[in-house]
């Protein structure tokens, strides 16, 4: 599946320019929480200015063991982004996938989680993989779950949407686990 930072549908790529325009219309329009909790923006609600983007990636690009990607089809449409970190601990990494509305459902993020995926448990010493949620978002729920992950509990009241407390859902998946559902390394 993998090949170097590609697969057989996607590529990814450093975030330049162009791709921080489109992170910052995304962020200020429909991926306002997925964005605010993946580059930690302080006000999740609150529009950001093209300047806040581009400190909070490069804040982030400065951690170690820790990158964002640009994902791009391979038609080189910038799809999504996906986030990975070990810096905190090599053998628990974090990873995220945000995939922009318009190309939901494609298969993009399924293909850019496994990927993460194969990389964090055929090239490094992680044992369980972790990703967190918003309880409100089912559908990003119900795709960790199609991925292999399992729920591990929540941060109760980890923020408000809409005058209303929401739980951040904690979920992971064990080096076993994946390798029960992917024994060909992120492959079906």
């Amino acid at each position: 599946m993998r090949r170097g930072l590609s697969t057989n549908r996607i590529q990814f790529r450093s975030v330049e320019e162009d791709e921080i325009k489109t992170i910052h219309k995304h962020q200020n329009t429909d991926c306002t929480y997925d964005l605010s909790g993946e580059l930690d923006l302080d006000l999740p609600w609150a529009p950001a200015t093209l300047d806040q983007i581009k400190t909070k990636l490069e804040e982030y690009q400065k951690k170690e063991r820790t990158s964002i990607f640009a994902i791009f089809s391979n038609d080189d449409e910038f799809v999504g982004i996906a986030a990975f970190s070990s810096r905190w601990d090599a053998w628990n990494p974090h990873m995220g996938v945000t995939i922009w509305p318009e190309h939901r459902r494609k298969g993009f993020g399924t293909e850019a989680a496994k990927f993460l995926l194969q990389a964090a448990f055929d090239d490094s010493v992680a044992h369980v993989v972790n990703c967190g949620v918003p309880d409100f978002n089912k559908e990003g729920l119900a795709f960790a779950e199609s991925l292999g992950f399992k729920n591990q509990g929540a941060e109760r009241r980890a923020g408000v949407m809409d005058g209303k407390f929401f739980d951040y859902v904690l979920l992971d998946m064990l080096r076993e686990e994946y390798l029960k559902l992917y024994p060909k390394g992120g492959e079906d």
